[in-house]
């Protein structure tokens, strides 16, 4: 906005020195359970109007299952073919852990690797990705990986939720050190002054430059490219629900809908995507 030394002085303003991410994670491991698997899967359901199947008889596959909660909800509704994957050993752990304890360790299956290390001949009926394709460093390979691994002769599906996206009001996924939500930061802020701050602050140990090279990852992605892979692939839409966490609010709702269509207005408005595609 004013340059990286400024922005980097106003910024530091709004941050706090307390990083809680380490005991984030313990309590989240220590409160992951069946119920709270049962609870984050049927919200996510609910954003897609209850559309997500479930049939014994699919194959299903979670990219990016973190700690397995998507997948161990999966198989605790009866799903008996559901795998897992996350590139972080860490997380693959607690899920492996997590499904034995619940006793779903013959319907559900976890192994550390990246998407595109899946072998040529496995084919699965459902694809799903869970907050993770604005975190993957190319946004489109990823959705055509995931398109070449979902095949079905009773027609596959790919079923999305990511958000929030980098050019929307909150897309800098930076709020745990800054002591209240700065909107736009990430587009109005110096990419520099961010990384410092987040250094000196957040994660010492990670010497990224750019959103992209950090641990997590956060690509620029806007929604509008989206599409077009969307576009390029030939996916066909079964369920596209923008914002859904304004139905709440019927009247924002409807006019973050009537926004969306603005096309210069879009890519800045457009926070958590939600979609089934065949």
């Amino acid at each position: 906005m004013f340059g990286k030394t400024i922005d980097y002085r106003l910024l530091r303003l709004c941050a706090h020195d307390r990083n809680t991410e380490p005991e984030e994670l313990r309590q989240l491991e220590r409160d992951l359970s069946i119920e709270s698997a049962k609870a984050r899967f049927d919200k996510w359901n609910r954003r897609l109007d209850n559309e997500i199947p479930i049939d014994p008889a699919m194959r299903y596959l979670e990219v990016g299952c973190g700690m397995g909660e998507m997948s161990l909800a999966l198989a605790q509704r009866g799903c008996r073919h559901v795998t897992g994957i996350d590139r972080d050993p860490y997380y693959i752990e607690i899920a492996k852990r997590c499904a034995k304890k619940m006793q779903l360790q013959d319907k559900v299956t976890f192994e550390c690797m990246n998407v595109h290390d899946l072998p040529n001949e496995k084919e699965y009926d459902i694809v799903l990705s869970h907050e993770v394709l604005e975190h993957v460093e190319r946004p489109g390979d990823f959705c055509r990986r995931i398109d070449g691994v979902c095949k079905s002769r009773v027609g596959g599906r790919i079923i999305l939720a990511f958000g929030p996206l980098f050019h929307s009001p909150f897309g800098g996924h930076m709020n745990k050190f800054f002591r209240f939500r700065i909107p736009w930061i990430g587009v109005l802020f110096s990419e520099d002054a961010i990384m410092r701050l987040r250094h000196e602050f957040w994660q010492p140990l990670d010497d990224a430059e750019v959103f992209e090279d950090t641990r997590e990852g956060l690509n620029k992605m806007k929604f509008s490219e989206f599409l077009r892979y969307v576009e390029e692939i030939g996916w066909r839409t079964e369920r596209l629900i923008v914002n859904p966490q304004l139905k709440r609010w019927p009247a924002l709702w409807r006019l973050s809908n009537l926004l969306l269509r603005v096309p210069l207005l879009r890519d800045y408005l457009a926070v958590s995507v939600y979609a089934i595609y065949r």
